[in-house]
């Protein structure tokens, strides 16, 4: 019996292949991908180094296009120089949005990656994410954004900044409809992971899924290994009552339309 064709659908909308916890095969992973039928995978930067190794890796690899920025556990390292390379960065043809921006007030990774509860200063965090919002705005790149904020704060920063006008995404997405439909208000896009939808407790990200249009949805996996975007799609996809090829069509479709990519 043969074995049914890969379908050539699905994205990755955040993923980390560089700059987390050490070098990997990075050949294997992307091959794996693209045998899984995955388009296109975008790489974020979490820190200056890591978006610069962003860049280097999307140069080797058709599939891989980078985002640039620096993540709110490290918004402290944001200053005049930081930004002066991100614009350079920005300026790659590799680069396809400002990423991985945002705020969390519940803790942060050290550069050792342990874990601490002492999160950067708020303000900081405030001035961080606004500078590069102004960043995506002069280069204009839409943004995937991290929101681990204790209520509206990182989509009131959105709004006013004017991310309808150059487009965003939340990664990670795991809050309840209403989070969502303020999301949707502004064109911003929800992006979501087979992990996030398999936990327990997250009742109500699996109710906002069914409910929110399948043209505001993103697959991602939020860690190194790409092709588990497959199954994100194939959860998506049960809980809409869909095919997965629909979902990855659509997926696939969505993102492109925020990189202003042509379909």
């Amino acid at each position: 019996m043969e074995n049914s064709p890969v379908v050539e659908m699905f994205v990755e909308t955040h993923g980390h292949l560089v700059g987390v916890r050490g070098e990997r095969d990075l050949d294997a992973v992307v091959r794996r991908a693209e045998e899984a039928g995955v388009v296109l995978i975008l790489t974020a930067g979490i820190d200056l180094p890591s978006s610069v190794k962003a860049v280097e890796v999307a140069k080797r690899y058709e599939t891989v296009k980078a985002c640039v920025g620096i993540h709110p556990w490290y918004a402290d390292e944001y200053d005049e120089e930081a930004e002066r390379r991100l614009r350079e960065l920005a300026g790659e043809r590799e680069v396809v949005a400002i990423s991985e921006i945002g705020l969390d007030f519940f803790g942060r990774m050290t550069h050792s990656w342990s874990f601490t509860s002492e999160y950067i200063e708020e303000e900081v965090q405030y001035r961080t994410l606004r500078g590069q919002l102004g960043l995506a705005r002069e280069r204009g790149l839409p943004v995937i954004v991290h929101d681990r904020a204790k209520g509206f704060e990182t989509l009131e920063i959105l709004e006013e900044e004017g991310v309808s006008e150059i487009g965003g995404a939340i990664h990670g997405f795991s809050r309840d409809l209403d989070y969502a439909r303020r999301c949707i208000d502004l064109g911003v896009y929800l992006s979501v992971s087979d992990r996030a939808l398999s936990r327990p407790e997250n009742e109500g990200l699996r109710e906002a899924v069914k409910e929110i249009p399948l043209e505001w949805l993103l697959t991602e996996t939020d860690t190194g290994n790409p092709e588990g975007v497959v199954k994100a799609a194939e959860r998506i996809a049960e809980l809409k009552g869909l095919t997965t090829e629909e979902v990855g069509e659509a997926t696939t479709s969505n993102l492109r339309r925020l990189l202003k990519i042509p379909d």
